[in-house]
């Protein structure tokens, strides 16, 4: 994943692109939860993409985002308050496919948050 994140910082916008597929990917595919410090990374870079100018590497940070948060949504409450803001201004990106990933991810949170919170009340 380190590889991926690499890549996502590039300056070179085909190689952000490149570094933000490869992330999802790898992402998708993994079954294993995040660590703390694997998800801190994850939010930096993806924060970062957020403000591209490429809606594809917008697109691909949010879409990471929530196959991350699928993994460890334990870890990602920590950062809830910096990525709220971030994901509710995608909500009014000009592009419709970032605004469907934005509305994805911010569904995704509330459901593994929600879902955190219920299994910590039944006990």
């Amino acid at each position: 994943m380190e590889a991926a994140l690499e890549l996502a910082r590039a300056k070179d916008t085909k190689s952000r692109m490149a570094g933000v597929e490869h992330l999802h990917t790898l992402l998708e595919a993994s079954r294993k939860t995040l660590s703390s410090s694997e998800v801190t990374s994850l939010v930096d870079v993806c924060l970062d993409l957020l403000k591209d100018n490429n809606f594809r590497v917008s697109q691909g940070a949010l879409m990471s985002l929530a196959s991350a948060a699928v993994l460890s949504g334990e870890y990602f409450k920590l950062h809830f308050n910096a990525l709220l803001p971030a994901v509710v201004e995608r909500l009014g990106d000009s592009k419709q496919p970032v605004r469907d990933a934005a509305r994805r991810l911010l569904l995704t949170l509330m459901e593994v948050i929600a879902f955190r919170m219920v299994a910590l009340l039944e006990f």
